[in-house]
């Protein structure tokens, strides 16, 4: 477990993205941006970032982003084939549905870090 991931939580949800913050900093991790949309993920992913992204805000200028990419994992209101198979199209392992706990969302970022 490589605790100084740089993580960037992309939710419009305000107290989502708190609630994550408040998660993943429990675990040692500290290394954490928050933005409320693609735009704001958009100005601020670096390529070392771990993003975690709601999928409502995957659009097609994202989907081009995360195809480069494997370190990030989606969340979803529910386990929806839509986004499993999105999950699936990008090489994702994971989608984080609500509601989850700490220890899953860690267990889930440590199994892609390793």
């Amino acid at each position: 477990m490589n605790l100084a991931l740089p993580f960037l939580i992309c939710d419009e949800n305000e107290e989502v993205r708190l609630l994550i913050k408040t998660m993943l900093s429990k675990h040692g991790y500290f290394h954490l941006l928050e933005a409320q949309n693609t735009l704001e993920a958009l100005q601020s992913l670096t390529e070392k970032q771990f993003l975690l992204i709601h999928k409502k805000l995957i659009n097609d200028e994202m989907k081009i982003v995360l195809a480069k990419r494997k370190n990030f994992i989606i969340f979803s209101p529910s386990q929806e084939q839509e986004t499993i198979d999105m999950a699936a199209h990008f090489g994702v392992k994971h989608v984080v549905s609500f509601p989850y706990s700490s220890k899953s969302l860690v267990e889930k970022i440590n199994s892609l870090v390793d």
